[in-house]
């Protein structure tokens, strides 16, 4: 059995051996050239085979008998003849993946009698992989059954190859563009999207796949597809990108992009597509704009401090058992700039203050103010957790009172309760400093935490003030005076006297009074006023 498919070369090889051995009385002159001619003619066959690098097999389905060309032999890295010539042998030089499907696909040709196109992956002798493509049909016979397959196999490898990397390629490109958190979008010049990634199908709340083939209509308020549209034709008419900006709802809640549209060209250069790329820059705006605002606060509040438009003004603190003033709580004030000067209240800039840390220079502020005091005033001075957590701003105001010892001793700071709750350690720290040097310290807002006793215990308080919100109902709410009537009964336990805040008339007044209250403040004994002590810097 022979392994080689190229019959007439065999045919003309074996006359010529036959004519050789009698003496070449079979081999006429006449059969000699018609012989040569049909050797040169399967030999230029053969070279096309190398030359297309192709080879050719033959199946002889009732023999069993497979045939390869010499090129098929090259191809499986075979010198010619080697190959045994049987299928088993055949599907021997198969990649193991690949032989149930390959032998599937000349099956159905030989039930069918169609043709067959299959890729498969070979073995050669040398254990190299290669990739052929195989092309063929069947031969039918006398009984209308297929005798026989005949086919031509093409070495594809460097093509499969090429393919694998532009498939590998395509597939890293797809992964990039669906994983990047910006939206990007294809769409022909009509309008009708071609393409979009995974990020665009999360804003519009649908699979990716389902926006190809709408239009910005179809998937947009009426007021950003028209946009959309008008950014596409111009970027397709005037061949450069086109920057804007939109506002989108992802998950609810409006976010801004960046939009970039520009034109995808053919062959010739012309476009026939556009792409847009929409990029997420809420918190990029909110960032930049909480930005421009600190710096907007650091100016106005560094030029109010610079200008002399930080403004001291006192309301005072009232003995209960003598009716007489004796202390000042210390609040500040700023006026603006420019011809209209408005006179701001706290909660105009403090809160702003306090955010964006420049509340450090404005207590540091007014205990320099405190400290310069006649020795009649006796300030209490609110300091802020900002600055309490803030060791400069703190080594800076112990160095005024150490400065100033005479003043320190008459200064009564007020630390609030949220603040002292949220930053326990700072609070302690301070009270350390400033009590060394004298000062006395209030814990302001009293009862409107959680910690209260923790704290009576951690700090070395004087005073509480009890909460403006238990003192204005205090005449109405029963409720109300048993919870001052508790503080100023924890006061009297910790030997800390009771400072009400809030009192706006004289029932609560004399109500405290009954109640064992030590001071008060409030509209009803005083409204804050310039305090006419503080000298300029």
């Amino acid at each position: 059995m022979t392994a080689r498919a190229s019959r007439p070369v065999e045919s003309t090889v074996s006359a010529i051996v036959e004519a050789e051995r009698d003496g070449g009385r079979s081999l006429s002159a006449a059969h000699l050239p018609a012989l040569l001619d049909r050797l040169s003619h399967v030999d230029r066959i053969s070279e096309a085979e190398r030359i297309m690098g192709f080879g050719i097999w033959e199946w002889e389905i009732a023999a069993g008998c497979v045939r390869w060309s010499d090129e098929l032999h090259r191809i499986y890295g075979l010198p010619p003849g080697d190959f045994p010539g049987t299928v088993d042998a055949f599907l021997e030089h198969l990649h193991p993946e690949d032989r149930e499907r390959v032998w599937a696909n000349i099956s159905r040709s030989v039930e069918t009698l169609e043709p067959f196109v299959f890729e498969e992956r070979i073995r050669r002798a040398d254990g190299e992989e290669r990739v052929l493509l195989s092309r063929g049909r069947a031969i039918v016979g006398p009984d209308g059954a297929a005798e026989a397959l005949v086919g031509v196999c093409h070495d594809v490898t460097d093509r499969a190859k090429i393919e694998r990397a532009l498939g590998a390629s395509e597939r890293r490109m797809r992964a990039i563009i669906d994983n990047t958190p910006s939206l990007i979008s294809v769409k022909d010049l009509t309008g009708r999207y071609l393409m979009s990634n995974a990020e665009s199908g999360r804003v519009l709340g649908m699979p990716a796949d389902d926006i190809v083939g709408k239009c910005c209509s179809d998937l947009f308020p009426v007021e950003i597809a028209e946009v959309q549209r008008a950014n596409d034709r111009r970027a397709a008419s005037e061949g450069e990108p086109v920057y804007d900006e939109a506002v989108l709802t992802r998950a609810g809640a409006a976010r801004t992009y960046i939009t970039a549209t520009f034109a995808l060209p053919d062959d010739g250069g012309f476009p026939v597509e556009t792409c847009t790329i929409a990029t997420d820059v809420t918190e990029r705006r909110e960032r930049e704009s909480a930005r421009r605002e600190r710096e907007q606060w650091v100016d106005r509040i560094g030029s109010a401090l610079e200008d002399e438009r930080m403004l001291v003004f006192a309301q005072p603190i009232i003995d209960l058992s003598t009716g007489g003033q004796v202390s000042s709580e210390l609040l500040v004030r700023m006026q603006s700039a420019g011809d209209r000067a408005e006179l701001l209240t706290p909660d105009r800039f403090l809160l702003a203050a306090e955010r964006f840390g420049v509340v450090q220079s404005i207590d540091v502020w007014m205990v320099r103010r405190a400290t310069a005091l006649p020795a009649a005033v006796v300030p209490q001075v609110n300091l802020s957790a900002v600055t309490m957590c803030d060791p400069a701003a703190r080594s800076e105001i112990v160095e005024l009172l150490t400065a100033a010892p005479e003043a320190a001793r008459r200064i009564i700071f007020e630390i609030t309760e949220t603040a002292a709750a949220q930053h326990l350690e700072a609070a302690r720290a301070f009270a350390h400093d400033v009590e060394r040097l004298g000062c006395r310290l209030a814990l302001d807002d009293f009862g409107t935490g959680f910690g209260s006793f923790t704290y009576l215990r951690s700090l070395p308080l004087s005073y509480i003030k009890i909460d403006l919100s238990f003192v204005r109902g205090l005449v109405e709410s029963r409720d109300d005076r048993r919870v001052v009537q508790s503080i100023i009964g924890i006061a009297d336990q910790f030997d800390l006297a009771t400072i009400a805040e809030g009192v706006e008339d004289h029932a609560t007044l004399e109500l405290l009074r009954e109640l064992g209250a030590d001071y008060a403040q409030g509209f009803h004994l005083g409204r804050p006023a310039p305090l006419q002590h503080a000298p300029a810097s």
